[in-house]
């Protein structure tokens, strides 16, 4: 009896192609991209292909429902989230991607970290204008190198994006669950609770926190009133680690320099939030961990080897959830 795997992906996350088939004949796939479409692709599926955002709470029920023969689900994204609140089904692994996008994360991080620090956002009006207007950009930038940059999280992501600070010959200060000895190219980790003796001292306030339970709202007002005001804060995580409603105030007031933004509490972001219109805020619609054609070949190549692993009876590889419910790793410490 062939292997049976629904998928709810999107066509770049997508990687049962034909030579997946061929490499695998005893695999079958249904694929759908409505829940009227789902409800026939889960029924005796043992293996689930999905995205983090699809886990609506009527996508969550229909799996609960119908995911009866269900036993492993491999999430196309690192972020289990929404999933996790929607509520993911008893018994069953979870796997995310892991490592696959982290590279790429951490260089949008970096990418709207140096946009913000050297005013490219604050050009464009002038461009819309036709006018060089060369002069009016200085007061925009300043530069990276010798600056400090505070990581909050000290995962995969976050100890990628100090590496490439590095590069920029940055201090790295890391925010972690715990005090912890300095590692190759963090300077200083230090415990969450500590956070406002550092947050003083950053340039740059990288937020690469899992969102759960301890993290929700964790940059507070007064944690970003302790920001100097040449700073700026850059979010490639889950815009609820950030009390966004403060963030604004302190960009509206020029207390903080500005922020670079790929991730916000709701998404799709609100037409009436402030972030819209702030001049000094960059932002991008939660793409950070989106990278072509290469991210697709990496995200293949651990679905294949994860597919290979699951019909041997292997341990799979990235499990962020066992079937008795305990989270495994998942996220940032």
């Amino acid at each position: 009896m062939p292997l049976r795997i629904a998928q709810f992906v999107r066509g770049y996350n997508d990687v049962v192609d034909a030579e997946f088939l061929a490499e695998f004949p005893d695999v079958e796939a249904a694929k759908a991209a409505t829940l009227e479409e789902f409800a026939d692709a889960i029924e005796g599926a043992e293996v689930l292909h999905v995205f983090n955002s699809a886990f609506t709470p009527e996508f969550a029920e229909l799996l609960r429902e119908k995911g009866t023969a269900l036993k492993w689900i491999q999430f196309t994204t690192v972020g289990i989230d929404i999933a996790l609140e929607a509520g993911l089904p008893q018994g069953v692994t979870i796997t995310n991607t892991g490592d696959v996008s982290q590279r790429v994360l951490a260089g949008h991080a970096m990418a709207l970290m140096l946009g913000v620090m050297r005013g490219f956002h604050q050009f464009e009006p002038f461009r819309a204008a036709h006018s060089w207007s060369r002069e009016k950009m200085f007061p925009h930038m300043i530069a990276p190198e010798g600056g400090t940059m505070v990581i909050l999280g000290m995962g995969r992501i976050g100890q990628d994006i100090a590496r490439k600070a590095k590069g920029f010959d940055m201090e790295v200060i890391c925010v972690s669950r715990a005090d912890a000895p300095a590692v190759p190219a963090i300077d200083r980790v230090v415990a969450r609770q500590k956070a406002a003796e550092v947050l003083p001292l950053a340039d740059v306030v990288m937020v690469a926190m899992p969102l759960d339970d301890t993290t929700e709202g964790f940059l507070t007002a007064e944690l970003i009133g302790r920001m100097k005001d040449t700073a700026i804060l850059v979010n490639i995580s889950r815009g609820k680690v950030v009390d966004e409603a403060a963030l604004a105030d302190a960009l509206a007031a020029n207390r903080i320099k500005g922020a670079g933004l790929d991730a916000f509490g709701e998404e799709p972001l609100g037409a009436d939030s402030p972030f819209w219109d702030l001049p000094n805020v960059l932002m991008t619609p939660h793409v950070g961990g989106q990278g072509g054609a290469e991210l697709k070949l990496r995200l293949s190549e651990l679905v294949r080897e994860n597919t290979r692993r699951y019909l041997s009876g292997e341990p799979l590889k990235h499990v962020v959830m066992t079937p008795d419910g305990k989270l495994q790793g998942f996220g940032n410490p």
